[in-house]
């Protein structure tokens, strides 16, 4: 199940459920997800949306896996990535990544626990570890000329990030998404570097590389700020 991209399936295995633990979850919405066995273990690749009225800042998303004899077999917890800087509006000056009002944000991994069987769960639960504060969106950095292309039995993204602070920025690093027609992440591909970027500067990336490439991709830069 859920195999085809153009399915338009939100949630694969299709009618494993997940319900949300946290009251107000921050304004965020579990919108997508897909677990499937991979070719080392399982691998979960989630989307969320942000529902609120205002940013939710530093947010992640905590899986717990529960089986059909209602046990919990483990736990996984990510970092869910917007590609959005945000400053602080404390006069510090500081940067923190949030999602905005209406803005898709997701997460993976491509390593969850080897004891995991995803046919015998019965359902899932999940939580927004996330905080709100005043913040001013910034135009930090940006990612075009994303093309895919064939590396051995895969498929390779690569393209550009440029700084367009004006100070220099630091250990980027870029996560793309396959996705199918409805926007479910299918899997994840990622390239980083230790390197600086000044401003204005570009950074050529070639990601590794994904055996879905879907019906299109989402990528989502990371970059270390000065304070």
């Amino acid at each position: 199940m859920g195999g085809d991209p153009g399915e338009g399936l939100h949630f694969v295995p299709e009618g494993l459920s997940s319900t949300d633990m946290d009251e107000e979850g921050a304004g965020l919405k579990l919108v997508a997800f897909t677990l499937v066995q991979g070719a080392t273990g399982p691998e979960l690749y989630a989307a969320v949306r942000n529902d609120g009225e205002t940013p939710s800042c530093d947010a992640g998303l905590m899986f717990y896996f529960i089986d059909k004899a209602e046990q919990l077999v483990t736990t996984w917890g990510g970092s869910l990535l917007s590609g959005r800087l945000y400053r602080l509006d404390d006069g510090s000056g500081v940067m923190i990544p949030c999602i905005g009002p209406g803005e898709i944000a997701m997460t993976g991994s491509a390593d969850l626990p080897g004891d995991l069987v995803i046919e015998e769960l019965g359902y899932l639960k999940h939580r927004f570890p996330a905080f709100t504060v005043d913040v001013v969106p910034v135009d930090a950095v940006n990612v075009s000329e994303v093309k895919t292309v064939g590396r051995g039995a895969g498929n390779a993204y690569m393209g550009t990030l440029e700084n367009r602070l004006d100070v220099a920025v630091s250990d980027p690093k870029i996560t793309v998404f396959p996705v199918n027609r409805v926007g479910r992440p299918l899997g994840m591909a990622t390239s980083s570097a230790a390197a600086d970027i000044p401003p204005g500067g570009i950074w050529t990336f070639e990601t590794t590389t994904v055996d879905d490439v879907g019906v299109g991709h989402v990528a989502y830069p990371t970059v270390s700020v000065p304070p």
